[in-house]
């Protein structure tokens, strides 16, 4: 067989580059841990120990990559710009 007797790949999913979902995800997480730590502090939480901000930080870090994967498959597909 020669090189051009392989099928060619298949195409790749209309979806968001790794890359994208990634920084999304990252940056929706520093918004919710910054806002449960907000509101940590609007309850007068004075202070949390290193397992109350280990806590945080996974919360903020599952809540962040669940809505990112929601909002990815909401986005319009890229290089493409929407009618209108």
């Amino acid at each position: 067989m020669t090189p051009a007797d392989h099928p060619s790949p298949p195409a790749a999913r209309g979806g968001q580059p790794r890359w994208f979902l990634v920084l999304l995800a990252a940056g929706l997480s520093l918004l919710v841990a910054a806002l449960l730590l907000f509101l940590l502090g609007l309850v007068q939480v004075e202070q949390i120990g290193s397992v109350g901000l280990l806590l945080v930080l996974v919360v903020a870090a599952v809540v962040g990559g669940y809505a990112a994967r929601a909002l990815a498959v909401r986005l319009p597909p890229p290089g493409r710009r929407p009618p209108g």
